[in-house]
């Protein structure tokens, strides 16, 4: 199976493929909407939003589907697979998309070969929690109790490759630290166990980490991913504020289609995505699940924003280890 380091702009070159001349209106029966996670994430509490409206806007049932595994590869292999005619969609984060072929020697599904760009749908914070218990309540304290321990403690993520796992692992290289990385099948489970102490610490997206912190379970300790106060969250301080600079950005997430699904649908797609997206009851549900609007991107857009990711993190993993060690 051949390699997974995407030459850039080939998603541009996909995302400007010429129309294929779709025979009927779209869609003309049930969309699914597959997602690469469990309930609760992400991904899914962002395509159950727009899903419905979409299902409005179209007059034929919007269906979000959980695949949840590997992470994210199940999901997209599925798609990968289904009949481009635009009745099936992923919406996912960017790990499965552009962090798993820079940890991975081979996947079920190749991005640049399998799919075509929709559009970007949202970006979020990644935010430091810790259990409620922990002995530190600032993140200069968390790095201080954490080298005092070398160790000892394990820190959660919602699966290996996810972006929460690689931003604890350049999070321990910067700040020299040894904390043990547990995976989890999900967000879910990983603040589960957060919140009764097997694990002590994580990385974690505002969707999934924000309603714990809100009920007084875990603790936020700091948001990792911007160099700006979070909108949603502006009384947590800023990892960089404390001195720690260089961690990932904020995630994201999308919409693919599968590869032959034709230009002109996927245009449809984007505008009536882009049009669901910028409706007040939307944009006043976004932050609310503890996600931010972001600019309206054209497929092509999409395409070259997505070369970028890629090449970022083959970046990221190079410099941890962690490229293609899989």
């Amino acid at each position: 199976m051949k390699k997974l380091l995407l030459p850039l702009g080939l998603f541009a070159f996909l995302a400007g493929l010429p129309a294929e001349g779709a025979d009927r209106a779209f869609p003309d029966k049930r969309v699914r909407v597959i997602v690469p996670f469990p309930p609760g994430q992400g991904s899914d509490v962002l395509a159950r939003a727009i899903g419905d409206k979409l299902g409005q806007k179209w007059g034929q049932p919007v269906v979000v589907e959980n695949r949840a595994g590997a992470n994210g590869a199940i999901a997209l292999q599925e798609v990968a697979r289904a009949t481009g005619d635009g009745h099936t969609l992923l919406v996912t984060s960017n790990s499965p998309v552009v962090i798993n072929p820079s940890l991975y020697k081979q996947l079920p599904y190749d991005v640049g070969r399998d799919f075509r760009p929709v559009t970007l749908l949202a970006a979020t914070d990644m935010l430091m929690v810790v259990n409620a218990q922990f002995p530190a309540t600032t993140l200069p304290e968390v790095i201080t109790h954490l080298k005092a321990h070398p160790g000892e403690y394990s820190y959660g993520s919602p699966g290996t490759g996810s972006t929460s796992h690689l931003s604890m692992e350049i999070f321990k290289q910067l700040a020299g630290v040894d904390v043990v990385h547990a995976p989890y099948k999900g967000s879910a489970p990983a603040l589960t166990d957060l919140i009764g102490g097997s694990i002590k610490l994580m990385i974690d997206a505002l969707p999934s980490a924000l309603p714990q912190v809100k009920a007084g379970r875990v603790r936020a300790i700091a948001i990792t991913s911007n160099d700006e106060p979070s909108t949603i969250m502006p009384e947590v301080p800023l990892a960089s504020a404390a001195g720690l600079k260089g961690l990932p950005g904020r995630a994201w997430y999308g919409m693919l289609a599968p590869k032959a699904t034709p230009t002109d649908i996927i245009d449809k797609i984007a505008a009536d995505v882009e049009s669901v997206l910028r409706s007040p009851e939307i944009a006043a549900k976004l932050p609310q699940l503890g996600l931010e609007p972001v600019k309206p991107m054209t497929p092509a857009e999409f395409g070259r924003f997505l070369d970028k990711e890629m090449a970022y993190w083959v970046d990221a993993t190079r410099r941890t280890g962690m490229y293609q060690v899989e």
